[in-house]
C-alpha cells in the first residue's frame, strides 16, 4: 500500500472536479485528483463534447440539402461512420490530453482508480497497482452523474445509453428513443439527419419538458420535417428481441401500441453518483434522489468536505459544475467573498435549430404573480439568418412591466447557444430592455435579433410589421 500526503483531494475529474483542482492549485494548494476513467468526466468523454461533434457533422448532411438553392450541384453525401467516430475521438483525445497538460503544469497529481472516503482526512483509492491512501486536509466530491435506468430496460446491446449512442459500430436503420428530453432529442435529430428512422416516446405533453412551449414548437416542426415520429403522453412498457431487431410495447395516449426497431435508446435522464463512495463514513447524507445539500461555499454539513457539480441540487450542467468548482476552491483557500449565488444559469440545447434560455420564463412569471411584458423578433426577418439559410426561430425577451428590467431571455434558432450569454449578463447586471436595445449591435449579425426583441417589448422595433 502506498501513501500520499496532500492539501486537497478532488474526487472526480469532470468539469466540476478538474476545474476545482486547477483553481485550488493556482491558490497554492497541493492537489491530488482521483478519477477512475479518463480526465474530463462524462462531458468531455461521453457527453457534451462528443455529442456536439456528431451533431456538427450531421449539419453538413443537412446543409447539403440546400446546396441547390445556392447554385451548387452536389452528389448526395455518403457517411463513413468509422471515420466520423475516429474524428470525434480525436477531439475528445485532444481535450482530455489538454487537461493532463494543465495538471502537469500545476503539479497536480492524478491517481487513476476508484476512490472512497474513509474519514474526513483520508481517501482510499483502488488502482491497477494496488491500494493508495491519500491523507489530506480538504475533500471535494465531484463524482458526477450517470444515465438513469428504468425497470425492464436494462442497458445492453439492444438497449443503448447515451454513451452507446455516441460510439455506434453501425448505424441502426430504425431507432426507438425512450425520452424526448434534451439528450433524446439532440441524439434523435443527429440520427435522423444521417438517415435513420427515428421514433420518440415522451411521457409528458411536449418534447423537451420544462422548456418554453413557444420555442419547442419550432424544434418539433423541424423534427417532424426530418421524419422523426414523436408520440407524446406515452410510455414504453416492455420489449423483446425478435428476428431482425427488437419489438417495443408502449402505451400511447392510453392505447397499447407495438413498435419495431433495431435498437432502443434510453434517455430518461441522469442520476447523481453518490453511492459507494464513503459519504456515510463522514456523515454526509443524500436525499431520496441521491443529491447532496451544500451551502453557498459548496460545503456540506461536515467540515472540510465539499460537493460540486451534478451531485448537488440544480441543473445538471457542466458550466454550473465548473462555477461551483471555482467556488469550492476559493472557499478552501479562504478567499474573501466567495459564494455560489448566480441569478441565472443559462441552459442550451443542441437540437436543430438550437435552443438557449436564461432567467424566468412566462410560466415562471405567472407562477410568481409578476407583472411582465414580452418582446419577440423572428430570425426570418434577419438578413444574416437569411444568408445562412437558417431562418427558423425567434428570440423572446421577458421584462418587468414596472421597471423594465430584463427577467428572461429565450431563443430558438441558428447559433443561439453562442448568443445567450448576453442575456445572462444583462440579467446578472440588472439591465433594462432599453439598455440592450440602445446598445449598438453590429450588422449584419444574428445578435440583432436580440436587440430587436428588446425594442419589441415596447412595440418599437423598426423592422417589425405593425399590426
Amino acid at each position: 500500500m502506498s501513501k500520499i500526503q496532500t492539501d486537497v483531494v478532488v474526487l472526480g475529474a469532470g468539469p466540476a472536479g478538474y476545474v476545482c483542482a486547477i483553481r485550488a492549485a493556482d491558490f497554492g494548494k497541493k492537489v491530488v485528483c482521483v478519477e477512475w476513467d479518463n480526465l474530463g468526466g462524462t462531458c468531455l468523454n461521453v457527453g457534451c463534447i462528443p455529442s456536439k461533434a456528431l451533431i456538427s457533422a450531421s449539419h453538413f448532411m443537412e446543409a447539403s440539402k440546400h446546396a441547390a438553392d445556392m447554385g451548387f450541384t452536389v452528389e448526395t453525401p455518403k457517411l463513413d461512420l468509422s471515420k466520423l467516430i475516429a474524428w470525434k475521438e480525436s477531439i475528445v483525445k485532444r481535450l482530455t490530453g489538454g487537461i493532463g497538460m494543465l495538471f502537469k503544469s500545476r503539479k497536480i497529481e492524478w491517481v487513476k482508480g476508484k476512490g472512497k472516503i474513509v474519514s474526513p482526512n483520508l481517501i482510499s483509492v483502488e488502482t491497477a497497482d494496488g491500494v493508495v491512501e491519500i491523507a489530506c486536509t480538504d475533500i471535494v466530491v465531484a463524482t458526477g452523474s450517470e444515465p438513469a435506468p428504468i425497470l425492464g430496460f436494462d442497458f445492453g446491446p439492444e438497449v443503448w445509453s447515451s454513451t452507446d449512442a455516441l460510439a455506434p459500430k453501425t448505424l441502426p436503420k430504425r431507432l426507438f428513443i425512450i425520452g424526448g428530453g434534451v439528450i433524446g432529442m439532440e441524439l434523435g435529430m443527429f440520427y435522423a439527419q444521417v438517415g435513420c428512422e427515428v421514433t420518440v416516446v415522451e411521457f409528458m405533453d411536449q418534447i423537451l419538458p420544462g422548456t418554453d412551449p413557444e420555442l419547442v414548437k419550432v424544434v418539433a416542426r423541424k423534427a417532424k420535417k426530418a421524419g422523426i415520429k414523436i408520440h407524446l403522453k406515452s410510455a414504453a412498457k416492455s420489449w423483446k428481441k425478435v428476428d431482425g431487431g427488437v419489438e417495443v410495447i408502449a402505451e400511447v395516449q392510453g392505447k397499447e401500441q407495438t413498435f419495431a426497431a433495431d435498437v432502443i435508446l434510453l434517455t430518461v435522464g441522469r442520476r447523481p453518483v453518490t453511492s459507494e463512495i464513503g459519504l456515510e463514513n463522514v456523515g454526509v447524507k443524500t436525499d431520496k434522489q441521491g443529491f447532496i445539500e451544500v451551502d453557498a461555499q459548496c460545503g456540506t454539513k461536515t467540515p472540510h468536505i465539499y460537493a460540486v457539480g451534478d451531485i448537488t441540487h440544480g441543473p445538471m450542467l457542466a458550466h454550473k459544475g465548473s462555477a461551483q468548482g471555482l467556488v469550492a476552491a476559493g472557499a478552501i483557500a479562504r478567499q474573501p467573498g466567495v459564494a455560489y449565488d448566480p441569478k441565472v444559469v443559462p441552459g442550451v440545447i443542441f437540437t436543430d435549430p438550437e435552443i438557449a434560455t436564461t432567467g424566468l420564463s412566462e410560466a415562471d412569471c405567472k407562477e410568481q404573480g409578476l407583472d411582465y411584458k414580452v418582446g419577440r423578433f423572428n430570425f426570418g426577418a434577419n438578413g444574416r439568418a437569411m444568408s445562412m439559410h437558417a431562418m427558423d426561430g425567434l428570440v423572446k425577451v421577458i421584462a418587468d412591466a414596472k421597471d423594465d428590467t430584463i427577467l428572461g431571455v429565450h431563443m430558438v434558432g441558428p447559433n443561439v447557444t453562442d448568443m445567450i450569454s448576453e442575456g445572462s449578463l444583462a440579467i446578472e447586471g440588472g439591465l433594462t430592455v432599453e439598455d440592450l436595445a440602445m446598445t449598438i449591435h453590429p450588422h449584419p449579425t444574428l445578435s440583432e435579433v436580440l436587440m430587436e426583441a428588446c425594442e419589441d417589448v415596447h412595440k418599437m422595433s423598426p423592422h417589425a410589421m405593425k399590426k
